[in-house]
């Protein structure tokens, strides 16, 4: 009977393993810092349209669809 409960709590640890695995694996693997870029002078977000002067970002942690500009008003980037 104790072999039955060992074998079944190992088969029930491999398999949690593999489903953590593959979930891992599925992850984007995108490391950001959160270092304020200075060259960002202001940023304008599609979800409110206004544009946000100063703000603490960078290329990697603006939000998705957020686009960076610099003081000249060229883009620097959009989010992602």
């Amino acid at each position: 009977m104790a072999i039955h409960r060992v074998a079944f709590l190992a088969l029930l640890l491999l398999s949690g393993a593999v489903l953590l695995g593959s979930k891992v694996e599925g992850a984007d693997g995108k490391a950001c810092t959160r270092n304020c870029d200075p060259d960002v002078a202001y940023m304008v977000c599609p979800s409110t349209g206004q544009r946000i002067t100063k703000p603490c970002v960078n290329c990697c942690s603006a939000r998705k669809g957020c686009k960076l500009f610099r003081s000249n008003g060229s883009v620097k980037c959009t989010g992602t």
